[in-house]
């Protein structure tokens, strides 16, 4: 259980109010994408619901949705 009094700050922006010590002192965390076409794709397919066993088995037509899921993903890893 936290303290009433307690309240967190985050920014990443300054401001005359929030000391900027302690975003200096703070630990910053990134999330970068994945470099390439091929990273960017297992990254896709690596992706919870897509990794699902039962996904691609679940539809109707499984192998047309299958094509179109590779599809949609080479699309989107080509965007990124």
């Amino acid at each position: 259980m936290t303290h009433p009094s307690f309240r967190l700050f985050l920014s990443s922006y300054p401001s005359s109010s929030f000391p900027t010590t302690v975003l200096q002192n703070g630990i910053k965390m990134t999330n970068e994408p994945p470099n390439g076409l091929k990273a960017n794709m297992i990254g896709s397919f690596k992706a919870d619901p897509l990794n699902h066993h039962g996904f691609f088995e679940g539809n109707s037509a499984p192998e047309s949705f299958k094509k179109l899921a590779y599809s949609l993903t080479m699309f989107h890893a080509i965007l990124l």
